[in-house]
């Protein structure tokens, strides 16, 4: 009888000790991206870890990483070899964006008007081609249609669907997405939110807006999952993919979201001024 129990209490230590193993590596989600340019043989490979709300992403270089955390709306961008970091919400990123943004304007405005009128008129014309915005002018925001095309692909073993979004009827982004990966560690309307507020502030510097139909399209796309791989037609051309390549689930330390004790805290005018020198 005294081995009978010794026998049980020793499987139940087991069982136990399997248990909390699996609830250990199942507490995050870790993966890797590839980015490249259509037609490049270079590839530039980063790293995504993924845990409570919190996603930090990491370029191949491992110079550069940013941290964005869906419970406070911080985003913390780091600089490696410099050992600093910033850190601000979203629409501090985004005044700060359009302050910028205004400033690089004006000086542009200021050196075309310095230019012979032939040469400024080449000028606009590559600044058109490339969609960027006149100085002067105010941008008419873009009509965007949304294709749901009901196919699937596989994309890191995860089954993901695809998304079409033309831009003034040219197609313009190409999303694959999937609401399972990371379902257990992020709230995917939280996720779709900032996705939102990443993208005002890209437009903002871009010179580029969306009308409310636009804004809608991208917000069904973000919260259906998240994305597994996307295509850019960009305006010159060129056609940009970044893809899910692998994932696996583990523990993800806490450490990973926080920039290291020694690094610098530095503030967004800085970091600009630092990494234009």
């Amino acid at each position: 009888m005294k081995r009978f129990l010794t026998f049980v209490l020793s499987i139940s230590v087991l069982i136990s000790i399997l248990f909390e193993e699996i609830s250990f590596a199942a507490d995050g989600v870790i993966m890797e991206q590839e980015r490249y340019l259509k037609g490049s043989t270079t590839k530039e490979r980063g790293k995504i870890w993924i845990s409570d709300n919190k996603i930090k992403f990491e370029e191949g270089s491992g110079r550069a990483a940013a941290i964005f955390n869906l419970n406070t709306g911080e985003m913390i961008q780091i600089d490696k070899q410099g050992k600093r970091y910033v850190s601000a919400n979203p629409e501090e990123y985004f005044k700060f964006i359009q302050e910028l943004t205004s400033k690089m304007k004006s000086e542009m405005e200021k050196q075309l008007s310095q230019l012979p009128p032939d040469k400024r008129a080449e000028m606009e014309k590559m600044m058109k081609s490339q969609g960027l915005t006149l100085p002067g002018t105010n941008p008419r925001p873009k009509n965007l249609t949304l294709q749901k095309t009901n196919k699937d692909q596989s994309i890191a073993g995860y089954e993901s669907f695809k998304y079409e979004i033309y831009e003034d009827g040219k197609l313009k982004d190409v999303i694959w997405t999937n609401g399972e990966v990371v379902k257990d560690e992020i709230d995917i309307g939280k996720l779709s939110n900032y996705l939102e507020e990443i993208k005002d502030i890209s437009e903002s510097a871009s010179g580029t807006s969306y009308d409310s139909e636009g804004q809608r399209i991208y917000k069904e796309v973000f919260q259906s999952g998240f994305p597994m791989k996307t295509v850019d037609y960009e305006s010159d051309g060129n056609i940009y993919i970044e893809e899910i390549v692998n994932v696996s689930k583990g523990d993800v330390a806490e450490t990973e979201f926080v920039p290291p004790q020694d690094y610098k805290k530095i503030t967004l005018q800085e970091m600009m001024a630092q990494f234009g020198n």
